[in-house]
């Protein structure tokens, strides 16, 4: 099956601070974003790699994926007002693939394992999405902050990336997302899929695939950078 991959990477990363926004970081020497990419550089299984960034950095990151010998990054386009707009411009630029995985650039540490497993799972049931069990005990509350009631915790799993779907099955979920006007609320692609009636079928993610947001991710992800070398 041919693969096709987006990498959301046009966040502008307030949180994290700096002169540049958060994918563009230093993680062990490199930014944030080259992790990510060579992620899905190095399998077989990937056939193209498609890039939405900050428009102001898009020539930064064609720069990025020469430095680092990226020869699958095909294309580079400048990302929307958010994520969902930014993922639909990406997912334009797409033609002939059968499954489109979707991942946040800042996200370094996802594994091959991941990858295949979201991969196998959106070709055998059309949409997939890596995630992880709640370990932590739930609670529902009001506007006051009362406790309302606990909750079950293990009908609840918190969603990573990357995220995989057929590509028509993307396509018609972002372009019916667009023509009701959601994509701006939309806080990841399966949610777009599920209001086709669509079921998103859920692989097995990893606590280590972190999403860097803060200062601290950054801290911890060097960490986490030590330990798998």
């Amino acid at each position: 099956m041919s693969i096709a991959v987006i990498i959301a990477a046009s966040g502008s990363g307030q949180r994290l601070g700096g002169d540049k926004p958060k994918q563009f970081q230093p993680l062990g020497g490199k930014p944030v974003l080259a992790h990510s990419i060579r992620a899905f550089e190095r399998l077989d299984i990937i056939d193209e790699i498609i890039i939405a960034a900050p428009a102001e950095f898009v020539t930064y990151t064609w720069d990025i994926a020469a430095q680092y010998g990226f020869l699958k990054v095909r294309k580079i386009v400048p990302g929307g007002a958010n994520r969902a707009r930014s993922v639909y411009a990406a997912l334009q630029q797409l033609t002939d693939t059968r499954i489109v995985l979707i991942h946040d650039g800042v996200r370094p540490f996802i594994s091959e394992e991941i990858i295949k497993s979201v991969a196998h799972a959106a070709d055998t049931h059309g949409a997939a999405v890596a995630g992880i069990p709640l370990t932590d005990t739930i609670k529902e509350v009001n506007e006051t902050f009362q406790v309302v009631q606990t909750l079950d915790r293990q009908r609840f799993w918190r969603v990573q990336t990357p995220q995989g779907f057929t590509y028509d099955i993307i396509k018609k979920a972002y372009a019916q997302g667009e023509k009701e006007g959601i994509l701006d609320s939309a806080t990841d692609d399966s949610m777009l899929v599920e209001r086709l009636g669509i079921a998103v079928q859920m692989a097995e993610g990893h606590p280590g695939n972190i999403k860097i947001t803060t200062r601290e991710d950054l801290l911890l992800g060097e960490i986490l950078l030590r330990s798998y070398r």
